[in-house]
């Protein structure tokens, strides 16, 4: 199998997996600012994409961090073994498509995966009854970017009446400071998963990663 079924009985989380399981909206957010100097500046340097790059450095940071691997389905804790993005991209019509991007293990097979995935999702129609209704894969992040806002707060939307427990991530419009160029980064997340530590810990490989822009190309 692709995942292992948490046995709640043994499970160190499972009165606080209880306790925010039972919460009509157990999810909560978290929104900062990543430095993205230097990982935009080598992308510019090696003309490649930015956008392939930090989707890609999101999947490794996830892979790194098993609360973020963790999904609930039905009476089931599943920890998958490895996580892809599933992203929201724009076509030529400015509508939004869903756009799967498969796992990969080196930044150029990524971005030629993605690309490829890219295309394919642009040139189809949206159609809501493909969605609605529907069981979502799980063993992916929801990912977004807005990048015409550089925001301080974000709110996902949510069908409330469905489980979902797959982490939400939105990258905003990157900003020039006196510091260097900023990029809002959301993170939403269910509490009965994990705790604010546990999205520190995940900011902080983000950040690791985007300041070591050379591990794209080793």
């Amino acid at each position: 199998m692709s995942y292992q079924i948490i046995d709640l009985a043994t499970w160190q989380r499972a009165e606080h997996f209880k306790f925010y399981s039972g919460a009509s909206q157990p999810w909560f957010n978290i929104c900062a600012e990543l430095d993205a100097t230097l990982l935009s500046q080598t992308c510019k340097q090696q003309g490649v994409s930015f956008f392939h790059a930090y989707l890609y450095l999101t999947q490794v940071a996830i892979n790194q961090h098993q609360p973020f691997k963790l999904r609930i389905v039905g009476d089931e804790l599943r920890a998958y073994n490895r996580i892809s993005i599933s992203s929201t991209v724009l076509a030529d019509d400015e509508m939004m498509r869903f756009c799967d991007m498969p796992y990969a293990e080196d930044f150029d097979t990524f971005c030629h995966q993605a690309i490829l995935a890219q295309q394919a999702a642009k040139s189809r129609p949206f159609v809501a009854a493909d969605f609605v209704g529907q069981a979502m894969a799980q063993d992916v992040i929801h990912l977004s970017v807005i990048p015409w806002i550089s925001f301080t707060s974000f709110s996902n939307a949510r069908n409330t009446a469905q489980a979902d427990s797959i982490p939400k991530i939105i990258f905003g419009k990157s900003k020039e400071t006196t510091s260097g160029m900023k990029m809002p980064f959301s993170v939403e997340v269910h509490h009965g998963v994990m705790d604010g530590l546990h999205v520190g810990r995940f900011f902080e490989t983000m950040q690791t990663l985007f300041n070591q822009p050379e591990l794209l190309f080793s």
